[in-house]
């Protein structure tokens, strides 16, 4: 059971959908994993006497979950939202390796350095597909607000499940490099189709 749900393999699983989460929504995922971690919920992982102990103080986990807030209500702006987006770019892929390496920390300096680098290409790449499938902002603004309020749900829900059943973790990882697959194909197709039109 252990290795279901406390091991090393365990741990990574979570840490990867968790940098998955990230490039979706840049605080939430840190905040309820430092969160979890301090009531010491289910699988968290204990960041006590680890270099993230940090995390759990009571004015940093209130700051994360109020910059969550404005996040979340800043995406439901749609005229805002872009501006918005690329000024946190750069905050999803670095707490997505934070987050990673927070959940690998009990397991050693080396696990946590090479999973906080996995944690930076799988939130870079988790908010190259976000962008990419996000509506134009000419769009309708109901369903932009629509969507933006399915992805805070499935953050909150990932967030859990993953704590939970950290293996689950893992399938997140490999629908995202299915959909980074897929769009890759799409873009080529449309290239070479692009090419034979100038042709």
């Amino acid at each position: 059971m252990d290795m279901v749900f406390k091991s090393i393999y365990a741990r990574a699983c979570m840490g990867a959908g968790l940098s998955v989460l990230s490039g979706m929504r840049a605080f939430l995922p840190v905040a309820f994993l430092a969160l979890y971690s301090r009531l010491e919920f289910a699988s968290a992982p204990r960041l006590e006497d680890t270099p993230f102990e940090f995390l759990e103080r009571t004015w940093l986990l209130s700051l994360l979950f109020a910059l969550a807030v404005i996040e979340l209500a800043l995406d439901k702006v749609p005229r805002l939202s872009c501006t918005y987006n690329a000024v946190l770019r750069p905050f999803k892929v670095l707490l997505g390796g934070v987050v990673f390496a927070a959940v690998m920390a009990p397991d050693g300096w080396i696990a946590m350095s090479v999973c906080g680098g996995l944690g930076l290409v799988i939130a870079g790449l988790a908010e190259q597909v976000h962008r990419s499938l996000r509506p134009a902002p000419s769009a309708e603004v109901t369903p932009a607000v629509l969507i933006s309020i399915y992805e805070d749900l499935a953050v909150l829900v990932g967030t859990l499940v993953f704590v939970l059943v950290p293996l689950i973790g893992a399938l997140l990882v490999c629908f995202l490099v299915l959909l980074v697959y897929r769009i890759q194909k799409i873009r080529a197709r449309k290239h070479r189709g692009l090419r034979i039109l100038k042709g």
